[in-house]
């Protein structure tokens, strides 16, 4: 089971309760027999995420997303399944086994992936013996100009690299290869030649979640033309910036020990280094790219509030209103801070001070607040035609609130910008909301591939009422049925092997004996056990999906037959064919009558 022990999965994932733990990334409520919340891999507004804590897994009506405890943490952790059992397992206080990887590609994949983080590790602490053997005097005195205390330079790993030559001669004598150093961001190549990617910078290390060095973030020291004051290593097999957040690691700490209730987001590394020691510990940098799903699915792992402060100029305000919609789309309650006289965070801290820059916190505004601020700036409301198009991009933003009391507070703001009156605002927003179709969110369990395919939604209902243990379903013996999907006659043999050895059918345990190719129809047969439809009659039903599947082996014999008599040129051989396919047609008109399918 990708490689660890079976019998170790079976006893995690019985430690670890799936409600549970999906209840710390999602708020749940028990419904029935099942949990109910909103689907946290999809937006939406009404609940159709469900938890089964019996069978312990969890289905989406939404999305279709279906698996165990171990693939929910894969995927809210953005991590592989060696690192979503190593959290769990961490959970549980059970210690991780040895792992034989069968698969050469992936123990080779885990073995490279591993010599990076090993080899980042060193750089970083080379960096940092750089800053303090006497020989960084500019970076020393940056770090003075910047007012950055000692214990602030320890907290974040902050190092200096002197030259092109010095990292990469490092690294070979530890044993790293060429091409291990460029495989980790830290080290380029040209013309044959390695060198340092962050060379001359200030060197401030990216730390991961688990506290690993997956990236480093160079700032020069002197001024130079053409030249980027802020360089990030480039992306490799630990490093994504779309999916890592600056100073997560330290956030995570703080919420552990102090807890915390929202985070701060803001654009640059400086940043978050001036606010944290100015004693704001809850905030991380966005790596300086527009706010990802990723990155706001991170951040809903520790709060359920996210303030975002960028800088005050137009171009940053555009950003933080993309930003501020994923976040929103991802179910978190967003604010934006705003900061006065083109400040950034950095410049606002170490001038007015933690109490100046908390009050800023104070007067965050909402998301709709904010984009009738931008507005007001991108359009001229002193002309005609200004006002006019600022009053139907404002009208457009106003229809987005559900509250009819923030609308009608939104409306005197543009009345009393614009002097059209309320009235008119007021006709104007309703005639948009009729002249307008809300996008209603349909949740369906069925799939689009289903209707007109009886074999396959047979086969599916048949799959799930041996899995689930259906007593109706232990009356027919599995192998007496035929199965055309593959992974239909995996899970087929799964049945069969359990059954053998005297063990539970568990469904979630398919989750790490299949294939990634058989996700898919595990979250099928996930929906059919999560739908609480009473309306029929499952035993009967039952047994009509096994009548299909043995009408349809019969067809396929049949076929068979047909075209073997069709080419046989011997007359008794041909009688005997003929005689057969009469069986079989007797046979299927036997079972032809159902009453469902």
């Amino acid at each position: 089971m990708k490689g660890f022990d079976s019998k170790f999965l079976t006893e995690l994932k019985l430690k670890c309760d799936i409600a549970d733990v999906v209840g710390r990334y999602v708020h749940l409520e028990r419904r029935g027999g099942n949990f109910w919340g909103r689907c946290p891999f999809h937006h939406e507004k009404t609940p159709s995420f469900c938890v089964n804590e019996q069978e312990q897994f969890y289905y989406c009506f939404g999305c279709h997303k279906s698996g165990d405890v171990i693939t929910f943490v894969k995927e809210m952790e953005s991590v592989d399944f060696s690192d979503a059992v190593k959290i769990l397992a961490e959970k549980a206080k059970m210690p991780l086994p040895e792992v034989e990887y069968d698969d050469e590609k992936v123990k080779e994949q885990k073995r490279k992936r591993q010599r990076v983080l090993d080899l980042l590790k060193d750089a970083a602490m080379f960096y940092v013996h750089n800053l303090s053997d006497g020989k960084a005097g500019k970076h020393i005195e940056y770090i003075y100009k910047r007012n950055l205390t000692p214990a602030t330079v320890t907290r974040f790993g902050l190092g200096a690299s002197l030259d092109y030559d010095g990292l990469p001669t490092y690294l070979k004598s530890k044993g790293y290869t060429k091409e291990e150093m460029t495989a980790s961001g830290a080290v380029g190549e040209k013309n044959d030649k390695v060198y340092d990617a962050l060379a001359g910078r200030l060197i401030i290390p990216v730390i991961d979640a688990f506290n690993n060095v997956v990236a480093f973030c160079g700032r020069i020291i002197e001024k130079k033309e053409n030249v980027g004051k802020y360089v990030n290593t480039k992306e490799t097999i630990v490093f994504s910036k779309g999916k890592t957040l600056f100073n997560i690691n330290n956030v995570k700490k703080v919420k552990n020990e102090e807890g915390i209730k929202d985070i701060i987001i803001v654009e640059g590394h400086m940043d978050v280094i001036s606010l944290v020691q100015a004693g704001i510990k809850n905030v991380v940098a966005s790596m300086g790219t527009a706010l990802t799903k990723d990155q706001a699915r991170l951040l809903k792992r520790y709060v359920e509030t996210v303030y975002i402060c960028y800088d005050d100029d137009f171009a940053g305000q555009k950003a933080t209103i993309r930003g501020l919609e994923i976040l929103k789309e991802e179910g978190l309650d967003v604010k934006v801070i705003s900061l006065p006289d083109g400040m950034d965070p950095d410049d606002a801290v170490n001038k007015l001070g933690a109490d100046g820059y908390r009050q800023f916190i104070v007067g965050a505004k909402p998301l709709i607040d904010f984009k009738i601020d931008v507005l007001k700036k991108t359009f001229d409301i002193k002309t005609t035609d200004g006002k006019r198009k600022f009053v139907t991009a404002a009208l457009k933003v106003i229809k987005e609130s559900p509250s009819a009391a923030e609308q009608e507070d939104l409306l005197k703001e543009v009345r009393n910008l614009t002097g059209i009156t309320f009235e008119s605002l007021k006709r104007e927003l309703f005639g948009l909301e009729k002249s307008e179709t809300d996008k209603q969110e349909i949740v369906t369990p069925t799939f689009s591939d289903d209707s007109g395919n009886k074999t396959l939604i047979a086969a599916r209902f048949v799959l799930a009422s041996y899995i689930f243990g259906k007593p109706y379903a232990y009356e027919t013996d599995i192998n007496e049925l035929n199965f055309t999907l593959p992974v239909h006659n995996e899970i087929k043999d799964y049945i069969n092997a359990k059954k053998r050895a005297g063990e539970k059918v568990r469904f979630n345990d398919l989750y790490e004996s299949l294939a990634e190719e058989g996700e898919e129809e595990l979250s099928r047969l996930a929906g059919l056990e999560t739908e609480e439809n009473k309306q029929f009659d499952k035993t009967v039903y039952f047994a009509d999906c096994v009548r299909i599947l043995k009408i349809a082996a019969i067809n396929e014999e049949m076929n068979k037959l047909i075209s073997l008599a069709k080419t046989e040129t011997d007359l008794e051989r041909r009688k005997e064919l003929t005689v057969k396919i009469s069986e079989l047609l007797n046979k299927k008109n036997k079972l032809a009558t159902r009453r469902y399918i």
